[in-house]
C-alpha cells in the first residue's frame, strides 16, 4: 500500500488556503434596506428640512460588522447617508451639504459602533450614532435589531444591521423634530 505524500497534498492544500483567503478578503456591501424593520415609518410631527453637514466613521473597530464572525464590510458612510434620507419617510426634507443650511437643522454625524453577533438561531446587530445639531447637545441614539439566520451568509449581517438603523430612526425622528420647533423660533 502507497503511504499518502505532502507532496501529493501540497498543491490541493495550496489551493484551498489561497480560496479561503480570497473569500476572506472579499468585502460586503453595507446597503441600505427601508424594508428591513420591524417599526412603520410615520410622519411626526413638526417635522422640517434637515441638512447632513458631515459623517464620520468612529468606530473603535472599522474592519467590519461581524463582532463573533468576521464580516468584512466597505466604507460604512454610504450606509449612513442612505439611512438618514429614509428620514424622508417620517415628514423631514434632507439635503446633504458640507455647507450649514440657514433654512434647516444642520447635523454632523458620528458613527460609533455598527456591528453584528450570534444569538440562539439569530444574528443580532446594534448601530449607535452621535449627531449634533448645529447650536445644540450632541445627541446619542442607539438601537439593536435581530433576524432569524436562514443560511449563516454574511449579507444576512448585513440585514440584522438594517434592523438596528431602522429601529434607530424611529428614535431619532422626534428628537429630531424637537430640534426643528427650536430652529423656527431663532429664524423669528
Amino acid at each position: 500500500m502507497m503511504k499518502p505524500s505532502i507532496h501529493l497534498f501540497a498543491p490541493l492544500l495550496s489551493c484551498l488556503l489561497a480560496a479561503g483567503a480570497s473569500a476572506a478578503e472579499t468585502k460586503v456591501a453595507l446597503n441600505y434596506e427601508a424594508a428591513s424593520s420591524d417599526v412603520a415609518a410615520k410622519p411626526v410631527a413638526g417635522a422640517c428640512a434637515i441638512n447632513i453637514v458631515s459623517i464620520s466613521d468612529q468606530r473603535p473597530t472599522r474592519d467590519g460588522i461581524g463582532a463573533d464572525f468576521p464580516v468584512p464590510t466597505d466604507s460604512p458612510e454610504p450606509f449612513v447617508s442612505a439611512s438618514l434620507d429614509a428620514l424622508k419617510d417620517y415628514g423631514f426634507t434632507v439635503s446633504h451639504s458640507k455647507t450649514a443650511l440657514p433654512q434647516a437643522v444642520n447635523l454632523d454625524v458620528r458613527l460609533i459602533r455598527a456591528y453584528t453577533w450570534f444569538g440562539h438561531m439569530r444574528i443580532n446587530a446594534m448601530v449607535a450614532l452621535d449627531v449634533t445639531a448645529q447650536g445644540a447637545a450632541q445627541e446619542k441614539f442607539r438601537a439593536t435589531g435581530s433576524k432569524a439566520n436562514m443560511w449563516n451568509g454574511q449579507s444576512e449581517h448585513v440585514t440584522a444591521l438594517n434592523y438596528a438603523t431602522n429601529t434607530m430612526l424611529a428614535s431619532m425622528a422626534p428628537a429630531l423634530a424637537a430640534h426643528c420647533g427650536k430652529a423656527r423660533v431663532a429664524m423669528r
